[in-house]
Parts: C-alpha cells; structure tokens; sequence
C-alpha cells in the first residue's frame, strides 16, 4: 500500500508528538488546513434529470409513441380539412403526467428517507486526547494531529502513526482487498512504514492501539481511492427479484392479450367490410394502450416506496435498517441466534463481591493489593470527560470493575496508572479466553492475567483438590446466571499465583422474556449462542423458559467435534450453545442456512461480527462494536430485543402489503382482457376507448392501487408461520381467488351488454359498461385490503389514505361520466341505474365474505375436531 511518506513526515514533525492532545485553537487550525474528516456530499439528482429517466421507462415511451401516432394523424387530418379529435392526445399526455409524476416524487422521498438514515447509520463516535483529558467525540470532528485510543472492535476513521500498541491485528481488506488480518507494531523512532500505520476503514481484530492521526476525510487512503466514484449504492431485495419476475410474466401476458385483441379487431374490420387506415390506427392504439393497462409499471415504485416507509417507521423505534434487502428478508425470519451479554441481559454488569481463599470479600474490603493492581493496569476500560461529565468506557465487565474500585474517585485509577509502565500485553479474545499485561511498577516485573476460572487455573500451580475445589464454587454461583471472572499474577518468571476470582451479575432485560415468548408464538426459535460457561447460559435459558433438557444444549467443544450429519440431527432442538467461539457461531448459522432456515443473528461483540456477518439478517446493538455495526443488516441504537418482533411484523406486513397491490392489479387485467376478448368473439366492438383504457390504467397503478402497499400492520400477523423464500408471492389460494373474481367481472358485464338488465337506453349502452367495470375494480380494491380469510369488515376504516382516495376516485368517475362526455365519449346516466350498477358491484364483495365465512366456519370445526380427538385421547 502506497504511503505520501513525505506529507504524513511534515505533519510528524510539526505536531511532535504532542501527548496533551489537541486544545481548541490547534483544532481550528488544523480543521482549516487539512480539512474536515469526511467525503464529501452525494451530488443529488435534479429533477429534471429524474423526469428524464421516468420519461426512459419503457412503459411511458410506448405511451410517447402512441400519442406521437394519434397526435401525427390528427394534425394530418387538421390539414386535409377532415374531422379531428385531440381529446386523445391529451388524455395520453394526461396519463404520461401522472405516471411520470408519481415515479419522481416516490424517489424523491426514498431518497430523502436513506438520507436521514445513512446519516444515523454512520454515526461513529472516538476516543480521543484533547487538553491533556480523554474525550468522546464524533468521528467527523477528528483533525489532523489528535491522538486518538482503540480496541478491539472498532473502526478507524482516519490515517495514524501508531505510538502505541498490544498484541495489535488489524482487517485492512476494505482498503487492499486482502482477507489476511495484518499485524501492526508501534513506530520507534525510525523511518515508518505500513506496519506502523492505521488506515481509515480498517477494523482492529485484536488487540489496542494508541494513534496519532496524519490524515482525514478526502486525504485518507481510503479518500483516494473513493475519489471520482459514485457512494451511491444499490440493493435489490430478494422480494424485488420475485415482483419484477412476476412483472415480466404479466408483461407477457399483455403482450399477448393485447396482439390477440388487434388481431381479433382486424379480423372484425375485414368482415364487417369496415376495414381502413381510420380502424386499423384505433385498433393499434387500443392495442397498445391495452399492454399500458396490463404491464404494472408501478409496482417497482411502489415497492421502493413501501419499503423506504417501513424503514424510516422503524427508525422512529430506534431500529436502523442498513440495506433495504433488510426489510424484506426480516418478516421471513425462522431461527434468531442471540448473543446473550448485552443483548438478552441489559450488559451493564454490576460486580457483586470477590471471593478469595473460599470466602466472600465485598469490594470496599479488598486488601489483596495484586488483585487491585490487575484490575488497575490488566485492562482497556477508562475513564473519558463527556460534556463535563465523567463516563466510563470500554468492555462492560471491566467497566464493572474499575467502577467498584474507583467511581467516586475516577483520578486516583489515573494517578495509579502512571506508577506503571505497560512493557507487553496479551488482549482478551474469545479463543484464548484471557488477557494478561506485563507492567514495571517500581523496578518490579509483574504480570497480571484474568479471564475464564477454567482457562486462569491452567496457569496456576497448585494441586487438583484446590483447582477443583474453586472450579466447583464458581459453578455455584454460574447456577444462579452469575459471571466468573478469575485473577492470578506472576513476578519475573515465577509461576502464577491464584488471587481469587470476582462474582458479576447483569440482570435479564426488561422485555426480553415476553419478546421470546413473541418469536415463538410467531414460529421463530431462539438459541442462545455465548461465550459463558453451560451453567450460566442454562440459567439464563430457564429464566426466559425456554428447553432446557439434556439434549437442548450443546458446547462449543462438542460441535467442533462433530460431523455436519450429527450437527444437522441434533441443531433443531438446541437452544443454548455454551463457550462458543466466533467458529463455533458461524458454523452454526451455516448449518442452519443449509437446514432451509432464514437465520437471524444477534450480537454486539467483535467476537459475534463474523456470524452476524453471514447470517440472513445481522442485528447488533447500537453500543456494540463498530466492525459488528458494520457487519451487520440492522442496528438497534437502544439494544431492546423486543424491537426484533417489532422489525419482523415489520417485514411481515410488507410482504402481505405487496400481495394486496398484486392482488388487485391482476384482478383488474385479467378481468379488463377477459371482457375486451369476449365482446371481439361475440362480434361487439371493444368495450372501451383509448382514454377509457388510460383512466382504468390510472386507478390501477395511482394513487388508490399505492394505498393497498400501505396497510398497516396488525399484531396477528405474527400468528402465522414464516414464509419461505422460496414461496411464490402469488399463493395457489390468492390466484384461485383472482380468478374466480375476475370471472363474476366478466361474466356480470357480458351479460349486461346481451340482455341490459339496467333498463338502460340505447345511447348509455357503452357507458354503463364502462362505469360497471370501474365500479367493481373499486368495490374490489376493498375486498383487496384482506386477502386472507379476516373479514374487510375487520380492517375497514384503518387506512384512512385508502377510503380517502377511494371516495374521491369514485367521485372523479361520476364527474367524468356525466360531465365530461365529449372527452372521454360517456353519455350522463339516470340515478336509478347507477343505483343498480352500485348494487350488482357490491356483490364481489359480498361473495368474497360468503367465501371467508364458510372458510372460517370449516377450519374452526376441524380445529374442534383435533382437540376431541386429543382429549379422547388423553
């Protein structure tokens, strides 16, 4: 990797190395010279360039053409003096305005909504020295010569000369592409290489780092490299795939429909010996306008539309939804793998005592001067001034510690610091289960160690009665969902000596067991996935009831050392995996993958980012790691895990959200080509007109069509079972519906033009079809609204945007009908045979609901049926 060693050399020189930190005035200063830690804006698109592109769309350049053809006759027939009619070309005109409207004001707000998202999804805060104190700040007010502090977990935000470092391996692969992690050692003095450099963008794997930043935003490596390239990125859903799949067999059959009706409508012309260039243009143009009518052209927008809206809802319950696939794939969800440390427990551990030599010490009573000293200088946890006021940060359960010790007295953990020089440290991992610090305090070489009582025992000699003997009392306390967290110290190259171990507790969330219960209402199986010992995770698996039998738990170990086969046998009943590994965790979720399973990972630890990384849907804590963060799909910014039911309703709603707007728009096609092909073959002239054809098209993909994507969700959702991603959108039962209800359409209308039981007159005849079919779609568009076997009478009213539109749809019909005539060739109809056209196309809906009934009524019987059946039994 190329270093500007001359720039990043200047920069060195001037700041040496000034170990106080940055006070205002340099801040300024240097945020002038070097620039601000960012990369620059996403230009936006105009709207003229977004007309543009909706002018593009397929769909409307057939409309462009077809009104350059009427629009091109017309000023020919103007010229010869003959009758000409530009009410169609305006009507086109009018439909291209509307289509092209909707689609630029829809990505409008799209684009409006990720903005405010990405903005809280990027939000990064650092630790960083300025006049000499430790501060939080956000990551785009780091300047050149900060020295900012890390750890294991988090990202960089900008270039740096490391100046300090332990056991430091650094994911550099956004950077170079290479997946091998890179070890990195603090600069000494000499000329500095790669290895002495942390680059923006990069992860720290393991490890700590203290980083004297050379370069930010644009002048940043990473800056380089992204100049001159667009930030936009685009994701398509899986459920996107499935639509556009089912648009292009829509297409299909307009194409179809509508080559079958011009065929049809020639052949007519032939016979009746009407056939001329006049005809042949009117049958073209209905032809087209027809395949307008079948193709939905905005089912794209409305799901862009219904997804950025589910997002930014989410977003208001502090759920960020980083990829728009998210949304979709979260309602699908089977098995939700879960950490456990501050996903299901709050993660703010509180240390409850010590025990040494067998007996409980409370923390105001500790006198063991090496313990103290290992939880003053064997740790990454510190005290930082945030807005005046002392926090602690760093991992939770050292967190715990330095604040049992010194929480009324934060410099005294400074002040006791600085008595020690840290010479070498071994940071915490999940695979070696411990960390140790070799620290010279007054000339004395000590090393400190904690970590697991299993892993710290191995290192200390003395006989098995006494290792067994606290090995035993600690899983006491692991029963009661306690950690353990044991000490042992070494001077020079003496063996280690066992100090004793603490007793922390972090407590269940609040929600967590009624969210559980949610999930496996909704079929969703939980497993808890951690690093603790059997005991504590089995304690924490009783508290929110879940199995917790012999064959319901497994540990790391012993899946390392089965077969895929045994994992797959045995996976479906497990709910704890005990002293998992970051391994261990991901071949779970790959297992799982494998079984058929849409798995959900929770997490908030570096050690959960690979598995939440290939899960179908990653979700980690808004306090949790940034390479977590970054791993992941979702980002819960207050960690509540009853907001993953709230997502999964979420997602599940969409899904029937979609099958509504799809449920109405092939009702309305297969019915509208049904009545055009049956008036061809029993010799009638087309049922409608071009701009009649334009007006149905218009409350198939408008306004009215949108709102079905906008349901609201309702907590029986979470009753059914998960869908499948293999599930076609289309069920057999939503198709069979369709067609039954486009046939009753067709059926009522053909019978109305061979026997007018309207009782209207002959100059109405077309109208009353025109407005019959209208009226059913809207009639029907309320059937839409629930598609399962619920009742519409159940949801009627939730959706105010619905009957709004609804009503002023129809109301734009009956304007349209008795007043404008000559431009849309309708002729006024009585009162009374509107009455009739309003109580003939109520009956879709009433037959709907006879259906439901008599669904409802044989599923509950054969309901009561199992359980005699069960009873008896018994």
């Amino acid at each position: 990797m190329d270093i500007n060693q001359v720039e990043y050399q200047r920069v060195y020189n001037e700041e040496k190395f000034s170990f106080n930190g940055l006070n205002s005035e340099k801040v300024l200063f240097y945020r002038k010279k070097y620039g601000d830690n960012s990369m620059g804006k996403k230009k936006k698109i105009s709207i003229f360039k977004r007309i543009i592109n909706a002018l593009l769309e397929p769909m409307i350049l057939i409309l462009v053409f077809a009104c350059i053809i009427t629009f091109g006759i017309n000023i020919g027939n103007l010229i010869a003096g003959k009758e000409c009619d530009f009410y169609e070309c305006l009507g086109i005109l009018g439909a291209i305005s509307i289509s092209v409207g909707l689609t630029v004001i829809m990505e409008n707000k799209s684009e409006k909504a990720f903005e405010t998202l990405k903005k809280l999804s990027e939000a990064i805060s650092v630790t960083a020295l300025r006049n000499g104190e430790k501060t939080i700040i956000d990551y785009n007010k780091v300047v050149v010569g900060d020295i900012l502090f890390c750890e294991a977990g988090d990202k960089m935000v900008a270039d740096g000369l490391i100046i300090e470092c332990g056991d430091l391996e650094v994911d550099e692969s956004s950077l170079s592409g290479e997946s091998k992690l890179q070890k990195k050692k603090r600069y000494t003095g000499n000329k500095f290489v790669s290895e002495n450099m942390l680059y923006s963008g990069s992860y720290l794997k393991s490890g700590y780092a203290k980083v004297l930043v050379l370069a930010v935003g644009k002048n940043a490596q990473i800056g380089k490299i992204a100049t001159g390239l667009s930030q936009a990125e685009t994701v398509t859903a899986p459920l996107s795939q499935k639509l556009n799949e089912l648009s292009k067999k829509i297409s299909i059959f307009g194409l179809v429909a509508a080559a079958l009706t011009f065929a049809l409508s020639l052949l007519r012309l032939y016979t009746t010996g009407t056939l001329n260039f006049e005809g042949v243009k009117n049958a073209f143009i209905q032809a087209v306008i027809l395949i307008v009518a079948a193709v939905p052209e905005g089912l794209p927008a409305t799901v862009a539309i219904a997804l950025a809206l589910s997002v930014v809802k989410l977003a208001k319950s502090n759920v960020i939804i980083k990829k728009l696939i998210a949304a979709e794939t979260v309602g699908c969800v089977s098995v939700i793998c879960s950490d456990k440390t501050g996903t299901l427990t709050v993660g703010k551990m509180q240390l409850n005592c010590f025990v040494i030599n067998g007996e409980e010490v409370r923390c105001q009573k500790l006198k063991n001067h090496f313990l103290i000293d290992n939880i003053i200088h064997n740790t990454t946890a510190y005290f930082a001034y945030e807005k005046g006021s002392v926090k602690t940060y760093g991992n939770s359960t050292e967190q715990a510690l330095i604040n049992s010790l010194f929480a009324k007295k934060p410099q005294d953990l400074i002040t006791e610091r600085e008595k020690g020089v840290l010479l070498e440290r071994e940071s915490f991992s999940s695979k070696r289960k411990y960390m140790s610090s070799k620290i010279n305090k007054n000339g004395k070489i000590i090393t400190y160690l904690k970590g697991s009582i299993e892993k710290v025992v191995e290192f200390c000699a003395f006989q098995n009665e006494i290792k067994n003997y606290y090995l035993n009392q600690a899983d006491e306390y692991a029963k009661r969902a306690e950690r353990i967290l044991a000490f042992a110290h070494k001077e020079g190259t003496d063996s280690f000596v066992f100090d004793g171990f603490c007793v922390i507790s972090d407590n269940l969330r609040a929600d967590v067991y009624k969210s559980v219960k949610n999930c496996q209402k909704a079929g969703i199986s939980v497993k808890i996935l951690t690093g603790d010992n059997k005991e504590t995770a089995l304690a924490i698996a009783k508290k929110l009831s879940l199995p917790c039998e012999k064959n319901n738990f497994l540990t790391g170990a012993e899946i390392e050392n089965m077969s895929e086969e045994q994992l797959i046998e045995l996976l479906p009943s497990v709910t704890v995996v005990a002293r998992s590994t970051p391994e261990t965790k991901l071949r779970v979720v790959k297992t799982l993958k494998k079984m058929g399973e849409i798995v959900a990972v929770t997490g908030d630890g570096v050690n959960d980012a690979p598995a939440v990384k290939n899960a179908d849907i990653g979700i980690s804590m808004g306090d949790g790691s940034e390479i977590t963060k970054e791993a992941s799909d979702i980002i819960l910014l207050d960690n509540s895990f009853s907001v993953i039911v709230k997502a999964v309703s979420f997602g599940r709603n969409i899904y029937r959200n979609f099958q509504r707007f799809i449920f109405f728009q092939l009702t309305v096609n297969f019915s509208a080509v049904g009545i055009i092909v049956a008036f061809l073959l029993l010799g009638f002239n087309s049922p409608f007109t071009t701009l009649q054809l334009l007006w149905i098209n218009i409350i198939m993909d408008g306004p009215l069509a949108l709102s079905l994507g906008l349901e609201r969700r309702e907590e029986y959702y979470m009753e059914d079972r998960p869908v499948k991603r293999s599930d076609s959108i289309v069920t057999k039962k939503m198709f069979l519906r369709v067609l039954v209800h486009s046939f009753i359409i067709v059926f009522v209308i053909v019978m109305q033009k061979l026997y007018n039981f309207t009782g209207a007159n002959i100059l109405q005849g077309e109208t009353v079809i025109f407005c019959f079919f209208v009226i059913f779609q809207l009639f029907n568009a309320i059937n839409a609204r629930e598609i399962g076997n619920k009742s519409v009478l159940y949801s009627f009213g939730k959706n105010r945007m619905f009957s709004v539109l609804l009503f002023v749809t129809l109301i734009f019909q009956i304007l349209l009908t008795q007043f404008l005539g000559a431009f849309f060739q309708t002729t006024p109809l009585d009162l009374i045979v509107w009455l009739k056209i309003f109580g003939v196309s109520a009956s879709i809906i009433v037959l709907s609901e006879l259906y439901k009934l008599l669904y409802r009524i044989i599923k509950k019987r054969k309901f009561f049926k199992k359980i005699s059946k069960r009873r008896k039994f018994a």
